[in-house]
């Protein structure tokens, strides 16, 4: 199976082969920046893919020195600070490429051409996530006779970047950016092109595996402030009463006419209010005990007896004051039964010596009538 020419191990090789060469008596270092390790590592993946390189200048090329020192780089490929060009040629196409790196701050951005085109591919680049200032700078390896010695130079590179898996991600974005936008449909034995989708997905996996992992919840140190037992919140809202199937209710709304209030236990032929207004169905007087009806013993029938005035103004024996209603009190025919009767003196005696309706229940004071015991809702007789 034919290698990859742009993985990490083909890359730094090119790198090592292309460091220009190191003159003797010379003390300075062959690699000195971040920016110039970009700009060498770039051109190594130009020369992998085989990429002629023609100079350093678009108007003004060296194409003769370039190849007599192949795969060196002439002397001068890093003579500007913090600019670096390179023009090529490829054997696949009649274009020429020129491919231009430059530092804007902590960062750096190539940018490549290909001539007559005028279409630019640009990658950008943060270089403290890819080359590590603390490898720099690389100087090539002197002998006792002045000759060099390269054999150190592969680990040498390899320490200048992060990790190997960053050397590749370097690789493969300058390959989507910048060599498949100039030449697209390169041919080379072990070379792949890549999509767009592809490299998104590498960054993705690339980014999870850098991020530390996700420190576990811990439980809260301060005690817990003291409560009841059992424990009722008064704010919390009261279950809601379950839903016949057969209805169909609003979702999450609330019931303001207790409609789905289970309704309370009630005693028979009594209502929450008393009976209020009741008598106001049945005759003037006689309330449910009409003597025209059916004969005694007769639902319904008889002879009207006291008790339980249900009209529309209660008196204090109505069951809404807590009275018996008038059950099993004696009859009294100066009072019908349901009438209203307010007593003209004090004492709260009937002008006729008959007895006050529901008499002896009055919230209000004893056995007094009305309030107090003097009058009760205005002077008067039987209204």
């Amino acid at each position: 199976m034919a290698t990859n020419p742009l993985s990490p191990s083909a890359i730094l090789q090119a790198m090592v082969d292309a460091l220009s060469t190191h003159e003797p008596n010379d003390t300075t270092s062959d690699l000195s920046s971040s920016h110039e390790a970009l700009a060498l590592f770039t051109h190594a993946c130009m020369a992998s893919l085989g990429f002629r390189l023609l100079g350093f200048d678009e108007e003004k090329t060296n194409e003769a020195e370039c190849h007599q020192l192949a795969p060196r780089l002439p002397a001068n490929w890093n003579a500007s600070f913090n600019t670096y060009a390179f023009v090529y040629a490829h054997q696949q196409s009649a274009l020429r490429f020129v491919i231009k790196i430059d530092r804007m701050g902590g960062k750096a951005e190539i940018r490549g051409l290909a001539v007559h085109d005028e279409r630019i591919a640009r990658a950008e680049v943060t270089i403290k996530d890819f080359v590590s200032n603390a490898a720099l700078p690389v100087r090539i390896t002197m002998t006792q006779d002045g000759t060099e010695n390269r054999s150190d130079l592969l680990p040498k590179f390899q320490n200048v970047f992060i990790s190997e898996s960053r050397i590749s991600d370097l690789a493969v974005l300058i390959k989507i950016n910048i060599i498949q936008k100039l030449l697209p449909a390169l041919r080379k034995e072990g070379y792949e092109e890549s999509s767009p989708d592809d490299v998104a997905a590498h960054e993705d996996a690339q980014e999870a595996a850098r991020r530390p992992p996700r420190q576990p919840v811990m439980p809260d140190p301060m005690p817990q402030p003291a409560q009841p037992y059992p424990y009722e919140d008064p704010l919390r809202p009261q279950p809601r009463q379950p839903v016949p199937a057969s209805d169909f209710p609003p979702p999450d709304f609330e019931d303001p006419y207790d409609l789905n209030r289970p309704r309370g236990s009630i005693m028979p032929g009594r209502t929450p209010f008393g009976n209020i207004g009741a008598d106001d169905l049945n005759p003037p007087g006689l309330g449910p005990h009409d003597p025209l009806r059916p004969g005694l013993g007769m639902p319904g029938g008889g002879l009207p007896r006291l008790g339980g005035g249900r009209g529309m103004h209660p008196t204090f024996d109505d069951p809404l004051f807590g009275g018996d209603g008038g059950m099993g009190a004696e009859f009294d025919p100066q009072v019908p039964p349901g009438a209203r009767y307010d007593p003209l003196g004090p004492g709260g005696l009937p002008r006729l010596g008959g007895r006050r309706p529901g008499g002896g229940n009055n919230p209000f004071g004893g056995n007094q009538g009305g309030f107090g015991g003097f009058g009760g809702f205005g002077g008067g007789d039987i209204i």
